[in-house]
Formats: structure tokens, sequence, C-alpha cells
């Protein structure tokens, strides 16, 4: 029993392997759901514009040490090599009596140097803004900067959505066509072994044969190329979602389960979709910042007033090292209070009003164009869906009518009363038809999801600040 385990042990081994290497092959599965969420947690440009976000929020903590106490600390050190000379005039001197007249300055000024060889000072210094208006608008318009930064962390999680949704049924599009291809092409290889077998017995001619034959290789070219596209079609799919290329996945849906009928209510072409584009709410916040802007600069006027106070301790010895530290460190302090106002200044701030009042009115105007442009893109992509799903259904009933003649033409090839041309132009015919009917119905789900975009209902995920 000893002797036989280690084998058993490395079978199963081996099997545990075996299925771990089966199931990172298949790949986990992901629905459409999915897909967006992952790529709202991973994707590169939702990332980028969070870091944005999270540097808004660091300026804003910069912004608040303006109003906070700024505390500065400073030491000095001098040493003097000649110390500076003062003119000393004898005569206001008490007890100097008084000097004839005419004394020669030599005589009458003496010179003298004061101090002494080392000095040393530390000291501080304190300030509180107490009133500036400019700076407390300026608080709220630096909130509301972060505002707008979270606002374009929803914008892009939103083009971000827009962008798998797309690329997840591109990639579900070329996948169907590649099993289109792949029953088509069994079905010839079924013909071309019969029609091969009828050849042997001399019932069909050789050129029936090599018909067949060019028709199943271009299949097999065709369903190598579709194979090749879906494979980029997976890649432009992680791209989006912010997937490494090499891991491997699986789609859950399929294409055809989007074959439904419009509703009267996703048609509606007229309403206030506007209001529900995150694009409204990036213009109303830049209003918002101008209005703080132009508050800002006007309350600006008013000056500011500022407490400080100043502290120092500053000792003069003569020589280096001095054993008696306590009676030479001598204090000296200060405290006030400082008034600024600007009287005149060449009308900067009344510009900058007039220039912040321009820029409402343009984001105003913009925001008038932008409700007219979702009005025409609403009735732009109603159109599109019920076209794309006209050519939906007259796709649907070309392949079935394809289908038939496909049936037809090969029973009747079959019973001796047709010819292979008519099977080959049947198979054409409805290869056509079914790849017609999957084109048809991608672009009737990509008007769909242009219609949701246009009508703002796709929605942000992620609208928390992260930690």
């Amino acid at each position: 029993m000893k002797r036989s385990s280690p084998p058993i042990l490395v079978a199963i081994l081996l099997l545990i392997s075996w299925a771990s290497s089966s199931n990172a092959q298949s790949g986990l599965p992901y629905s459409l759901d999915q897909c967006i969420s992952y790529g709202v947690r991973n994707s590169k440009n939702i990332k980028n514009v969070k870091f944005d976000k999270y540097l808004a929020q660091k300026q804003v903590n910069e912004f608040k040490g303006i109003g906070l106490p700024q505390i500065t600390g400073n030491a000095g050190f001098q040493q003097y090599g000649d110390f500076p000379v003062s003119l000393i005039d004898i005569s206001t001197f008490p007890g100097a009596g008084t000097l004839p007249d005419g004394l020669p300055d030599s005589i009458r000024f003496a010179t003298a140097r004061f101090g002494v060889k080392y000095n040393a000072s530390v000291g501080g210094q304190i300030s509180q803004l107490l009133f500036d208006g400019s700076f407390f608008v300026g608080l709220k318009a630096a909130k509301a900067f972060v505002d707008l930064s979270e606002i374009n962390v929803q914008r892009t999680e939103i083009e971000t959505a827009v962008n798998i949704t797309k690329a997840y049924y591109s990639a579900l599009v070329n996948e169907e066509r590649a099993q289109l291809l792949t029953t088509n092409l069994s079905r010839m290889e079924d013909l071309l072994h019969n029609t091969e077998a009828l050849f042997k017995e001399g019932f069909v001619e050789k050129i029936d044969v090599d018909r067949l034959r060019i028709n199943r290789n271009n299949l097999k070219s065709e369903k190598m190329k579709v194979e090749r596209m879906v494979s980029l079609g997976y890649d432009m799919l992680k791209f989006q979602m912010g997937m490494p290329i090499n891991q491997d996945i699986t789609l859950t849906e399929r294409i055809t389960d989007k074959d439904e009928l419009p509703t009267l209510e996703t048609l509606v072409m007229d309403g206030n979709f506007h209001e529900n584009r995150i694009e409204m709410r990036l213009m109303e916040e830049q209003i918002h910042l101008q209005e703080l802007n132009i508050t800002r600069n006007r309350a600006g006027l008013f000056g500011s007033l500022v407490a400080f106070g100043n502290f120092s301790y500053q000792t003069n010895r003569p020589r280096f090292f001095e054993l008696n530290l306590n009676k030479t460190w001598f204090p000296n302090s200060l405290m006030g209070l400082s008034y600024n106002v600007t009287i005149f200044d060449g009308l900067q701030k009344r510009a900058r009003v007039q220039t912040g009042q321009i820029e409402i009115a343009k984001v105003k105007n913009q925001m008038d164009m932008f409700e007219q442009s979702v009005q025409l893109e609403l009735r732009s992509a109603s159109t599109s869906v019920i076209n794309t799903w006209t050519d939906v259904e007259m796709a649907r009933e070309n392949k079935v009518l394809g289908e038939e003649v496909y049936r037809v033409a090969t029973t009747k090839y079959s019973e001796g009363v047709g010819s292979n041309l008519e099977v080959l132009d049947a198979e054409k015919s409805l290869l056509d038809a079914q790849i017609n009917y999957l084109s048809a119905l991608y672009s009737y789900v990509l008007a769909n999801v242009e219609l949701k975009r246009v009508k703002g209902e796709f929605k942000p995920l992620s609208t928390t600040s992260d930690k």
C-alpha cells in the first residue's frame, strides 16, 4: 500500500492540474453588467480622472491651510571679524560743558565700536488670518472644484460603460459569425463527402466535386479570418475593461437574446432628456464656479485682517563658550494687527468680474445649444432604432427563406433532379442571409445603446468617494 500511494498521489495532482488548466483556458464567465462593473473598477481612464479628483481634494486641503495659524521659527548666529564703527558727539554728553566754537571734528567726534564678537538669536513668529472675504469664498470654490472633479469621474464611468457595451456586442457578433461558418462548413463537408461518393459510383462529374471543394476551401478561409476577429474582439473588450489582454474570459450572453421589438416608450422623440445627461451637471457646476469666482473678486475689495506675534531671545558674548548662560539671553516680543486693503488696482478686479460674467453667459448659451442637440440626437437615435428594426425583420424573413431554399435544393440534388450549382447558389444565399441578419441585429442593438446614451439612461456605478 505504501508503494502504491505515490503514483496515486501523482495521478490526483495531475487530474487537479488538468482541471485547473481546462478552467483557465475556458475563462471566467462574464455578463455585460459584470464587464461594466469590472471596467468601472479597473479602467485606466477612470483611474486617471480619479487621480484628478484626489489632486483637487489635496488642493482644497492646501487652500484651507491659508486660514489656519501660520507658525515659523528662526535661529541665527554671527561672529564679527571687525566691529562697525560709530561716531559720538562728545558735546552731547552730560557734564561736557560748553565747548569752544570752531572745535575740529576730529576732537568733537569720537569713534567707538559697540558689540561683542559672538551674537546668537532664536525665535518664532505666529500669524492668524482673522478676515479675508476672498479666502472664505475661495474655499467654497475649491470645494465646488472637487464636486466638478467627481462629476467628471461619473462622466468617464458612463463613457466607459458605453464603450464596453459596444465592444461586448461586437465580440458577440463575431462569435455568432464564427458559429455560422462552422455550421455551414460542416454542412459543406457532408455534402462534399456524399458528392465524392457519388462521383466514385459514376453518378456525378468531377467538376461537381471540384466546385464543392472550392466552396469548402473558401468557407475555411473565411472561418479562420472570423476566428481571428473573435480573438481581436475579445482583446478590444478587455482593453475597454482595463483587463489584462492575456486573461481568458467567456461571454454569457448572445446577440440573438436582444431580438426584441422596441416599445413605444423607448421610441419617444420628445422630452427633457437633456436634464438626465451628465454634461448638463458639468455645465451647471461650471456656472456655479464662475459665480463663486465673481463673488471672490468682489469680496477682495474689503481687504484682509491678520493678527501676528513675534517672540525671540538674543545673546551677545565676548567668548564662544560662556558658562553663565542664564544671564546672557534677552527676550524680545511683539504682537499686533495688520489690515491690508487695495485702494486702486488699475481696475483689475472689475475686469475679472466682467470676465466671469461673460463666461457664465457663454456656458448658459452652451446649455441651450446642448438642449437642442439632445432633441436632435433623440430623434436621430429613435429613427435609427426603427430603421434597424425594419432591417432585422426583413433579414429574419430572408434567413428563413434562405433556409427553405437550401433545404429544397439539397433535397432535389440528393434525389438526382437538381444540380450542385443550384446547391452552391442556395448555400451562398443562405450564408449571406444569415450574416446579413446578424449584421442587422448588431446595428439594431447599437442603435438601442445610442438611444439609451442620448436619454441619459447610463448611470455611473461608483458615486461615492474612494477611501
